[in-house]
């Protein structure tokens, strides 16, 4: 079991998506239209991601949601926030540049493409791997397919240009065997690359049966892969909280937390890669 700290509780409750670059982190919510910027200590900025504001509602806001789970450092390109793809209203991407001017992305067409091979579609991490853009695909009780879906970098940069994200090249599929504890099975949560070229995956063991309803959270882990997805180790945190995003720095990861609850602030925690 690997130990955690919590550092700091954050100015949101449902972080998803998890960067850190230079020295100070980036974190988007899948029930809100923002980027939160923020360090280990000290004060929150919010910078927007689309207009409007949501319904304070819960079964509303669940219904009109982007659904940012997905935070990448894109280098000299900036940050790209994504949303799961889990539903219509879930089918948009936006780049945040190093000017933090946001440009919208339509990923319907990439969707509807991965929903051939996983009709049930739930992208919750991506990264840069090599010369790929790899995604997480997550799992459920009623799809307990867990997958990495490696991306031509080339059709990456061409979405970032024409803001729509199509696919000229076949994504290659690898599918993750991450297990189960009883009828509830491991399901990836976010992505990572770490610095010799090997995958770090958040996972956790949520009961539910679908890519929409919230489940109680049983545990969750830190899952290590090799670069074509090749499981090394899956790792136990020793923390009740539902961990949504990694980021690492070195041998350290730094993982953010979702209780699925508005009520209930987020968690920045920190984890030491043995």
């Amino acid at each position: 079991m690997i130990a955690t700290q919590i550092v700091r509780t954050l100015d949101v409750s449902a972080a998803s998506g998890l960067v850190l670059r230079d020295g100070t982190f980036h974190a988007v919510a899948d029930d809100e239209n923002a980027l939160y910027v923020f360090g280990a200590e000290g004060a929150t900025r919010r910078i927007t991601l689309l207009p409007g504001e949501l319904p304070e509602k819960k079964s509303l806001r669940k219904v009109q949601k982007a659904d940012f789970e997905i935070l990448v450092d894109l280098a000299e390109h900036g940050l790209l926030a994504m949303g799961s793809g889990s539903r219509a209203t879930r089918e948009r991407a936006v780049l945040v540049d190093r000017g933090e001017r946001t440009t919208v992305i339509d990923t319907s067409a990439l969707c509807a493409c991965l929903r051939q091979t996983f009709p049930d579609l739930n992208l919750e991490g991506g990264a840069l791997a090599g010369e790929e853009f790899v995604l997480a695909q997550r799992g459920n009780k009623g799809d307990k397919r867990n997958a990495l879906v490696f991306i031509a970098l080339g059709d990456l940069h061409h979405a970032l240009l024409s803001r729509r994200f199509d696919v000229t090249r076949a994504p290659r599929i690898v599918d993750l065997d991450l297990g189960m504890q009883g009828a509830v099975p491991w399901a990836c949560t976010d992505l990572a690359v770490l610095a010799g070229g090997d995958l770090l995956a958040c996972a956790v063991l949520e009961d539910t049966a679908d890519a929409y309803h919230d489940g109680a959270c049983l545990g969750s882990a830190l899952v290590r892969m090799a670069p074509d997805g090749a499981l090394r180790w899956l790792r136990q945190l020793d923390t009740a909280l539902k961990v949504e995003g990694v980021a690492v720095d070195g041998d350290t990861a730094w993982l953010v937390s979702d209780a699925d609850d508005r009520a209930v602030p987020s968690s920045l925690l920190r984890a030491t890669l043995a």
